[in-house]
């Protein structure tokens, strides 16, 4: 739908229907790219999605529609030269109109750009069914606290179904229904580590490298959530960092909970006779950082 593939280019999905982008380049030319949302005047009606039956139940309103099915007109212009068109919908498919051009772009060379995201990525099927078994048993309160320790403007969180496929949304105070996956790399990991935790009771989680998508500011939180939940249900956990901060945070942490006895490093040295693991406790481990000793 438009407003799944549209509204996440605007600030708060749609609290405005403009957005404009400028770039100066090098050789001085500037180039500005503005888009706006426009009535749809061929929007394709799929009735078995169910926000189209929604929208007919309260009865058939042009004015309404638009709010949901729109296209996105553009212009774009680089110094004196200046292109327009518009991304319609048209029976599930992008469809673009070029609306009018003036003079010739010069066209810049392509660029192949390659980004590794190095998040593990549970699928939304099984996150909305984590999401939805937790609300069943009641412990939505539990879960929204720890969404808005990274975004205060989250109020509730719910499931929905689109196209038979479920998703998982925050409701933010401003009443905006947002797919939890548009609301950045933390807040997605922490939940995703936390479900993995919670729904594995007297299991092992392996979390490698877990400083990877939180900012270092979030890590006493992070780490706090992590190691709360992992006592409350028996789930051991197996965490690998070269970070020295989430180190020093780990045994904070479980120092300050009354379970320093329950954290365990390890560490692998490599030599000529081979590799070999060594065991420390977490007061061993307290007292190496301490001393600002290398432990990684």
């Amino acid at each position: 739908m438009p407003e799944r593939i549209w509204n996440p280019l605007f600030f708060d999905f749609d609290k405005t229907d403009e957005l404009s982008l400028s770039i100066m380049r090098d050789n001085d030319i500037k180039s500005v790219l503005t888009m706006k949302k426009v009535t749809d005047q061929n929007a394709s009606l799929d009735i078995n999605t169910g926000s189209v039956t929604a929208i007919l139940k309260q009865g058939y309103d042009p004015n309404f529609l638009d709010r949901h099915f729109y296209a996105l007109h553009y212009t774009y212009e680089q110094g004196k030269y200046q292109t327009q068109g518009k991304f319609s919908f048209e029976n599930s498919q992008i469809h673009h109109v070029s609306i009018g051009v003036k003079g010739h772009e010069k066209e810049l060379p392509l660029v192949k750009v390659n980004f590794y995201k190095n998040v593990y990525m549970v699928d939304n099927v099984t996150i909305a069914e984590w999401v939805s078994k937790f609300i069943l048993d009641g412990n939505k309160a539990d879960l929204l606290h720890v969404l808005q320790i990274f975004d205060a403007r989250i109020m509730d969180i719910t499931t929905l179904v689109e196209n038979n496929i479920p998703y998982v949304y925050v409701i933010l105070v401003n009443k905006v229904k947002m797919p939890i996956t548009y609301m950045g790399d933390g807040i997605n990991k922490i939940l995703q580590l936390l479900l993995l935790v919670l729904t594995s009771p007297n299991g092992i989680v392996l979390l490698d490298e877990i400083e990877n998508g939180f900012h270092y500011s979030v890590y006493p939180n992070v780490l706090k959530l992590l190691y709360e939940a992992a006592l409350k249900v028996n789930c051991q956990l197996l965490i690998t960092t070269h970070n020295i901060d989430i180190l020093r945070q780990s045994a904070e942490t479980m120092k300050a909970m009354g379970k320093l006895q329950s954290l365990n490093y390890q560490r692998v040295n490599a030599s000529f006779k081979g590799r070999r693991a060594y065991g420390f406790s977490g007061d061993e481990l307290e007292t190496a950082l301490d001393a600002e000793l290398e432990v990684r």
